[in-house]
């Protein structure tokens, strides 16, 4: 038996080892329905990543698939578009936080400053990641 792609592989085979250990837990423990979903989610992608990673042909159309220009395109668009919403989800709790701060009593100015600080901190990396890459690849291209 050959492995014809190796990333699908290894994603294959982490899926399947969490989805039996969810199992053997949710035997253990009892079983819920959120478990129960994402337990059957992640045993049947990992068993169907595992089955591609060792067929020829499939994996064969994985690969052609992911160097498609299009299919890179509309990846490349999706992470921009998530970027910029979690950067305005950001903003807002931001300004939340700020909020809270000035206008909440004493014991609660707490979890706001925290929030505050939090949401302040993730804003910041998000903006800087995001003008060092544009930098990186104004000067690349």
């Amino acid at each position: 038996m050959k492995i014809y792609n190796k990333k699908n592989f290894r994603y294959g085979l982490g899926m399947t080892i969490l989805g039996v250990l969810m199992l053997l837990t949710s035997i253990w423990k009892g079983f819920d329905v959120k478990g129960t979903v994402l337990l059957a989610f992640c045993l049947f992608l990992g068993i169907g990543l595992l089955l591609r990673s060792l067929s020829r042909d499939m994996s064969r159309e994985d690969k052609i698939a992911e160097l498609d220009e299009r299919n890179k395109l509309v990846e490349w668009r999706a992470k921009s578009r998530a970027l910029g919403i979690a950067e305005m989800v950001c903003y807002v709790f931001v300004l939340v936080g700020l909020i809270g701060l000035l206008c909440a009593p004493s014991p609660a100015k707490e979890v706001f400053g925290g929030m505050l600080v939090a949401f302040g901190l993730m804003f910041t990396i998000m903006l800087l990641t995001e003008f060092f890459t544009l930098l990186y690849y104004d000067k690349k291209l």
